[in-house]
């Protein structure tokens, strides 16, 4: 769900290495920038299959997200050919060189069939910039870059021991509970259960048929690559609340605030203006009360008591109703599976990577969660650069009076990861 919405389309794979690059191709990548400051209309450059896909207004939104991130657009940097009809095209932004991959069709008039923004290289940043620019965020917002190793050091911090809304950033702490089942030989990842009730979207699984037969392993890669909501929920319900929020007491340093843990259609259930008593005996509760009410409510939250026009309508308990931790926590949680010596955890996290292939493929290793929903968006990010040294990256910026701007944190945490490389 958080991969980055700067990525337009790629349609085509590059073809072996050329020599040179068609009149076509350069002609086109030669129009990329008049194309993105909105000079040209993508009616006029992109072919109808890739227009199909990918609607012109959408295309002309992300082209405006690109000038308000980076500023306006300059010129072109680069073109470097991958074939007669393929390349890379480096566009200078006034802020930043935008690696775009491009592939346009071999017949007349050479329309582009495929256009990805590979990477955002940022000219001239500092850590003084960036956290002057996470303080500009409107609400609240938190950032913790840590150098890890036998003593992690801090590298950047900003509102680092503050605790925020982070979504399913919690998913991190229901993945960390099932690898230690796993590790103590309590259980397997192909392990097969059955499917639990169904939560919304994000994911896939909701629409499947109920009780599908799953392996842990599974549900495990669709919780995190996804964010898949059921296969979360299910995960859940079969580890069991408690050994998740013991979990989770082991990654955050006061947990309190976030157990007993909720599921992702018990949190949506709790936010219905329909179960506004409930919500009010779980505000003022103590755990012990919350429990409780998850037991003997059970009927009442589940997802036939969500109304999802409700949930679109702005930031709703997103101080009250959520998963709480600091980006201090979030960057142990996601550097907890750095240790383990089975790799399958480390292979699920990097499935998704969170930031464009281009930027991705600039370190040795990169694992990624993340979490949003209107008002919040948090992301964890666990890197190995090129030269051996690992990074926990995790932010947070959460705004109960509005929703916040997804494409905005997204490059400032790209940033954030760029300082760390």
């Amino acid at each position: 769900r958080h991969i980055f919405a700067l990525c337009l389309a790629f349609l085509a794979a590059f073809p072996a290495f050329a020599q040179t690059a068609s009149d076509g191709f350069r002609g086109r990548a030669g129009q990329l920038p008049q194309l993105l400051a909105g000079n040209i209309a993508p009616e006029d450059y992109f072919g109808a299959n890739f227009l199909a896909q990918i609607p012109a207004a959408q295309i002309r939104s992300i082209a405006t997200s690109l000038i308000q991130q980076n500023g306006k657009v300059e010129r072109i940097e680069s073109v470097r050919p991958i074939s007669a009809q393929s390349g890379i095209v480096l566009v200078a932004y006034q802020n930043a060189i935008v690696r775009f991959n491009l592939s346009v069709d071999e017949a007349p008039p050479h329309r582009a069939i495929g256009l990805l923004v590979a990477s955002v290289e940022r000219r001239n940043d500092s850590t003084a910039a960036l956290l002057q620019d996470f303080k500009a965020l409107p609400g609240s917002s938190g950032l913790a870059v840590v150098e890890l190793g036998q003593t992690p050091r801090s590298v950047i911090t900003h509102n680092a021991d503050k605790q925020f809304a982070i979504g399913s950033g919690f998913k991190l702490w229901v993945l960390a509970a099932l690898a230690e089942d796993v590790a103590k030989g309590q259980r397997r990842w192909d392990d097969v259960v059955t499917l639990g009730p169904p939560s919304l979207p994000s994911g896939m699984t909701q629409d499947w048929p109920a009780r599908s037969p799953m392996t842990l392993h599974s549900l495990a890669t669709l919780m995190t690559s996804i964010s898949d909501n059921t296969a979360s929920d299910t995960l859940l319900a079969v580890l069991g609340r408690d050994k998740v929020a013991q979990m989770a007491a082991q990654l955050v340093r006061q947990p309190e605030r976030t157990l007993p843990i909720l599921s992702t259609a018990e949190a949506f259930a709790l936010k219905m203006n329909a179960n506004s008593d409930l919500r009010t005996r779980w505000i003022s509760g103590d755990r012990a009360t919350k429990a409780q009410i998850l037991r003997d409510q059970r009927t009442r939250l589940t997802r036939a008591s969500l109304n999802m026009l409700e949930l679109g309508a702005g930031p709703k308990h997103i101080d009250t109703i959520e998963w709480f931790a600091t980006p201090f926590d979030m960057a142990r949680s996601i550097s907890h599976f750095k240790s383990m010596k089975d790799p399958t955890p480390l292979q699920i996290l990097s499935i998704s990577k969170g930031i464009p292939q281009g930027d991705a493929e600039r370190f040795a290793y990169l694992g990624y969660k993340g979490g949003s929903e209107i008002g919040v968006i948090a992301l964890s990010f666990l890197v190995q650069n090129r030269a051996g040294k690992w990074f926990a990256v995790s932010g947070a910026w959460n705004n109960p009076a509005a929703a916040v701007d997804n494409d905005r944190f997204n490059a400032l945490m790209l940033r954030a990861l760029a300082l760390a490389r």
